[in-house]
């Protein structure tokens, strides 16, 4: 007998990913992984990926061609809304610079990882985090938009430092080049800022972060938005 998902609770998932690819594999792997405890009773949930060509929006992007990736995005989750999506998510933080005005553009509901991440730091009385990412992500205020609302007090690196981390992202990290040279210098950077500023704990603002930096590496509250951002899709596809 096929189960029908929606009978048991469980929503399909839409996910805009490709951004970068490595970390999309992360998400599928997250939510499988989620419900592999219950699957003898309510199976896996469906779920439908759109991966897009990361070096073509990456272009957009430096050239500030803001419409363009909005609408390109936004075409991508309404592919995944016809396909049977419930809710959707884009598996990048970068992109969510845009994210009301995406979601402006479709009607497939998404889940964005900046509240999820907000949501989680409220959980644990966090008060104030270095936010680590692209460069994109470091020096707009979307995150620190969201972390005001409550008082969370977000500290970047300097505009060096941020071009060092934007630079190892898409030469390194993001084809899975890992080097001991560059996380001992990620986390230098990370130890500076709390020596002066003294952090409850840092946010990965980049999927890809996760794959350098690990929570043991940080010696506080380790912040993977990846991660916060597959459970609470996991968490609305239960409901």
């Amino acid at each position: 007998m096929i189960v029908n998902r929606k009978e048991v609770g469980m929503k399909k998932i839409g996910i805009v990913g490709g951004l970068g690819p490595a970390s999309t594999l992360d998400y599928y792997k997250g939510i499988i992984d989620a419900f592999t405890p219950t699957y003898a009773q309510y199976g896996y949930p469906e779920i439908s990926i759109e991966s897009m060509d990361l070096k073509s929006i990456t272009t957009l992007l430096q050239a500030g061609a803001w419409d363009e990736v909005i609408a390109c995005i936004a075409q991508r989750c309404e592919v995944l809304k016809k396909a049977g999506a419930d809710l959707g998510a884009i598996a990048s933080n970068t992109p969510h610079k845009m994210f009301a005005q995406i979601q402006a553009g479709t009607s497939l509901p998404l889940v964005s990882i900046v509240e999820a991440t907000c949501e989680h730091a409220q959980t644990y009385n966090l008060k104030r985090l270095c936010l680590l990412g692209t460069q994109l992500t470091m020096a707009s205020d979307f995150y620190q938009q969201a972390f005001d609302r409550h008082g969370i007090e977000l500290v970047v690196p300097a505009p060096d430092e941020q071009a060092y981390i934007q630079e190892k992202i898409f030469t390194e990290i993001e084809f899975g080049i890992i080097r001991e040279q560059t996380r001992d210098t990620l986390l230098a950077i990370v130890g500076g800022i709390h020596q002066s500023r003294h952090l409850d704990g840092v946010i990965l603002g980049c999927t890809e972060l996760p794959l350098i930096i690990a929570p043991e590496d940080v010696g506080m509250h380790y912040l993977d938005t990846s991660a916060i951002h597959v459970a609470k899709i996991v968490a609305l596809c239960r409901t």
